[in-house]
């Protein structure tokens, strides 16, 4: 069984479009990417602005140094932010940044934030650095934060106990989504490397934001030792505004799935003054795969990255338990698996509306028992049948935890 440690904090809140990063370098690049996708949302055409506009958005909108180079070559200057004029476009867009003698590297299209020389969403390193398999030693990990307002996203974190390294993780929010569908709903759900933890952006979506409660959300990370991603590859796509689209990221040959994830949707309370896209799908559609879908409402659209988490090791291939619950029109359900098979432990979940859109993923729990729950508010209307998916790893020592 897993081993639980509960740790609770309130921290303050921050600036939206400020918030993230776990560096300097990191953090004025995410500024960057997210002034981007702001722009990008926004646009009919779902295309980034043209380098020089893009430069001079960044400058503006996230109050950085920016300017235009035609190369890594030419990112000279501290602290700049550099749009890669030549190799950016319509759909991709490449900014870089020196910092003490690096330079950083943001590639809209592949995901995280890299140093030049290494290649992306490579984690050859992690693996190389903190040893691969047999997994061992699983505990359970959480943390609690407070959201007040509605509509302003908030990064929350939490980390793994030192010597340990994250699988899957989840979050869940208190109180209960309110009548109207007032609750905490995800942007994004992954695992951190380098901050060896589990991230969630979340918001409050609220449509009468003058009366928002306060609300908590705790996250759950599950972490072990001895296994790390060789290779997280994602996959990106845009969701154009009153559209959906589906991205699936896939391992290298040889490789398994272990967990997955999703970035990049940014809806808020829908017939709002913006709007966005929101996630309907985040699930393993092979023991290599991983699948992500979206729906845009209001009057933008907005960017969906699928991740996965791969690796060789003896607990894989991954092994899936299943369960269904409907969900009524204006009303919040739950669907929950079986407990994981003996001699294997829930590292992490997916679900599924199954082609519907009328829903917000609102949760995933990791449960007690080892099973499984995905939440979800049925906004639009009914989802005919909402499928939370739990995924499971046989650890060397399942009886030791």
């Amino acid at each position: 069984m897993l081993v639980s440690a509960m740790a609770l904090a309130y921290p303050a809140g921050a600036d939206a479009v400020r918030s993230g990063g776990h560096n300097p370098p990191t953090r004025k690049l995410e500024i960057a990417f997210k002034v981007a996708g702001g722009v990008r949302a926004g646009r009919k055409d779902g295309c980034y602005a043209a380098p020089r506009r893009m430069a001079a958005l960044v400058h503006h909108w996230g109050r950085l140094e920016a300017e235009v180079a035609r190369g890594f070559g030419a990112v000279r200057t501290p602290d700049v932010v550099y749009v890669i004029g030549p190799r950016s476009s319509c759909e991709r867009m490449l900014f870089a940044l020196r910092d003490r003698g690096k330079v950083f590297i943001l590639d809209t299209a592949a995901g995280d934030v890299y140093r030049r020389g290494e290649a992306p969403n490579r984690r050859g390193a992690e693996a190389a650095r903190f040893g691969k398999g047999p997994l061992r030693r699983l505990t359970l990990t959480g943390r609690t934060f407070s959201l007040r307002r509605a509509d302003r996203a908030k990064r929350l974190v939490t980390r793994c106990p030192r010597g340990s390294f994250p699988l899957g993780g989840a979050m869940t929010s208190t109180p209960e989504i309110g009548p109207d569908g007032e609750g905490v709903y995800p942007h994004s759900y992954e695992r951190l490397g380098v901050q060896r933890g589990f991230h969630v952006t979340a918001l409050i979506i609220d449509p009468t934001p003058r009366d928002t409660v306060r609300r908590t959300a705790t996250l759950q990370v599950v972490c072990g030792r001895g296994l790390v991603p060789m290779s997280s590859p994602h996959r990106t796509v845009f969701v154009r505004r009153n559209g959906t689209n589906t991205a699936v990221a896939s391992c290298p040959a040889g490789q398994y799935l272990f967990g997955g994830g999703f970035q990049r949707t940014n809806f808020t309370t829908p017939f709002s003054t913006y709007g966005g896209n929101y996630i309907t799908e985040s699930r393993a559609i092979s023991p290599t795969a991983w699948e992500v879908s979206a729906q845009s409402v209001g009057w933008d659209g907005g960017e969906l990255t699928a991740i996965a988490y791969c690796a060789r090791d003896p607990s894989l291939p991954l092994i899936e338990v299943q369960g269904t619950a409907p969900v009524a029109a204006g009303q919040p359900a739950t669907a929950t698996t079986p407990p994981c098979p003996a001699g294997s432990e829930l590292t992490s979940g997916g679900f599924s509306f199954n082609g519907s859109q009328n829903a917000f993923f609102a949760s995933g729990s990791l449960n007690e028992d080892g099973s499984w729950s995905a939440t979800a508010f049925g906004y639009f209307g009914l989802v005919p049948e909402l499928t939370a998916y739990g995924y499971c790893l046989q650890p060397a020592d399942p009886d030791t935890g």
